[in-house]
């Protein structure tokens, strides 16, 4: 059913972009509005976290087999781990992880400023009805192993907990860029069923692995949701100004910019982040939110929801928004206008989660017992009646990374992209069945299969892997040879590269594989 298509590229030892050293520090509460300074170096209202590690060894009889490289740096959680990555080593990389402890703080309306409204200017304060609580969970970090690689930003991403355990789908869209041109990776724990588990049970941190996090070892400590934006700040925090134990673990990683990312709930976490919790830590200098809905996430249990339609506020740092056909009609009355410090970009074709990343989270031999079938005690199969969406959306992804750090670094507005066509609620299709309007794929406008955002079944999760379908007609009905068909993924390629919308070598690697390909 998962079936890998990761290619490693060829490592670059230095970074392609123009990275720009940024030292200057602006008040906890002030917007930044020169071009090139960073949201803050260090936040003055974001509390320090306890750091401790890395945490090495331990493993319980439940975690999978391997349970990690021979050093004994071992992440043992079935999707998020990165450990036996044979990529890693390629690319000169390393990755530990760390626990992280202190103090959270809810957050509440402030009552004496305007409602909150569906426009995102959210005003938020500490709760005066819930309590601070004290919490312990942890962050893995994936860094060159020399610091003279690392290009100055670390993506922070919140991760994601539908599955009822930590997975890292940001992580699986964009290893290839994070690895290969020098940026940090932090996955954070943020929720409480990263470590306490959900549904199905059994795979919160606690219970995958007693001796590692629960009452055997480092006693993982999560009071709720309602504590999660404060305990992510705090990550952050511990990353850009550390006090104690460095997660970097070195002052020579030198962290000039700092991306918060989250997709799909994650997403929804970081609508509500932006618009009620930056203004306040100003520790982020811009957000990726990849596959949002509508709204935002709650900022407290019960009674915290926010405005149903939810758009982004302009006034903070820059936002990418990338919304993937699958999400493209239920965030499309949160849809806003492009501006100074906002960009949507909607890539027609693409799906929520794809085969592309769940393949490569699956290379993990400790992620292993998620396959299909499944193992005795792994995590039940998901079978779908139709094949996943094999689009190129980690191509997409990559650029918009890469574009949202030149917009941090020195106010390079990414490109504007047309939005997918929808009427009445229902996205638009060409002959072949392929959304009308938004980025477009070299795939799309040169077809040789269906690929589609929706359309899969059964149940929820089939539901957010779209899928992928022959073409209704013979491919030699469309492109008369080979060299036909080359040349014109080969000029949609370049269109498209020149945009800004692919980075040159994911232009290369797409034309080389049309030229390997037997279409038609």
């Amino acid at each position: 059913m998962f079936v890998s298509n990761f290619r490693p590229l060829q490592r670059r030892r230095r970074p392609a972009l123009a990275w720009i050293a940024i030292g200057a520090l602006v008040s906890a509460f002030a917007v930044p509005v020169a071009i090139g300074i960073t949201a803050a170096t260090a936040s003055a209202v974001v509390p320090n976290p306890t750091v401790t590690g890395p945490i090495l060894g331990g493993c319980s009889p439940l975690c999978p087999s391997p349970p990690g490289p021979v050093s004994g740096t071992h992440n043992p959680d079935m999707f998020g781990g990165q450990s036996n990555r044979p990529d890693l080593a390629l690319y000169g990389y390393v990755e530990s992880e760390y626990f992280f402890e202190g103090i959270a703080t809810a957050f509440e309306r402030d009552p004496t400023a305007p409602a909150w409204t569906s426009t995102g200017q959210w005003a938020a304060r500490p709760s005066t009805t819930i309590r601070p609580a004290t919490y312990k969970t942890r962050m893995q970090v994936i860094q060159p192993a020399d610091p003279a690689d690392f290009n100055g930003t670390v993506i922070v991403e919140w991760l994601n907990v539908t599955a009822g355990l930590d997975t890292p789908p940001d992580y699986g869209y964009a290893h290839e860029e994070i690895l290969r041109n020098g940026f940090i990776w932090v996955g954070v724990s943020a929720q409480s069923v990263s470590v306490n588990g959900g549904f199905p049970p059994g795979f919160g941190l606690k219970s995958f692995d007693p001796v590692r996090y629960g009452a055997l070892g480092g006693m993982l400590v999560h009071p709720g949701d309602n504590y999660s934006y404060d305990i992510y700040s705090q990550a952050a925090q511990a990353i850009r100004n550390p006090v104690g134990v460095n997660p970097l673990g070195s002052s020579d990683y030198v962290v000039t910019r700092m991306i918060a990312d989250g997709e799909s709930q994650s997403a929804s976490r970081m609508v509500t982040y932006i618009n009620a919790i930056q203004p306040l830590a100003q520790i982020h200098d811009g957000f990726f939110v990849h596959s949002r809905g509508g709204t935002g996430a709650a900022l407290f249990s019960p009674g915290g929801t926010v405005p149903g339609s939810s758009k982004i506020r302009t006034d903070q740092v820059p936002v990418l928004v990338f919304e993937t056909e699958t999400d493209t009609v239920g965030h499309f009355n949160a849809r806003q206008p492009d501006g100074t410090n906002y960009r949507l970009w909607e890539p027609a074709g693409t799906a929520h989660a794809d085969l592309y990343d769940t393949s490569y989270i699956l290379q993990n031999q400790a992620n292993q017992v998620a396959s299909n079938p499944p193992v005795p005690g792994g995590y039940p199969a998901i079978v779908c009646t139709f094949p996943f969406n094999s689009a190129g959306q980690h191509y997409l992804v990559n650029a918009a990374l890469v574009r949202l750090t030149e917009w941090i670094t020195d106010g390079t507005e990414p490109p504007s992209a047309p939005p997918i066509t929808v009427v009445a609620g229902v996205i638009q299709r060409d002959a072949f069945g392929i959304a009308l309007g938004g980025i477009r794929l070299p795939e799309m406008d040169v077809p040789t299969l269906q690929q589609t955002g929706v359309g899969n079944s059964p149940g929820l999760f089939c539901g957010l892997f779209g899928r992928t379908l022959p073409l209704p007609v013979p491919l030699s009905s469309l492109y008369k040879n080979h060299g036909k068909y080359v040349s014109a993924v080969a000029h949609a390629t370049n269109e498209l590269r020149k945009a800004g919308f692919l980075l040159d070598l994911d232009a290369g690697e797409i034309k080389t594989l049309a030229g390997e390909s037997d279409v038609p």
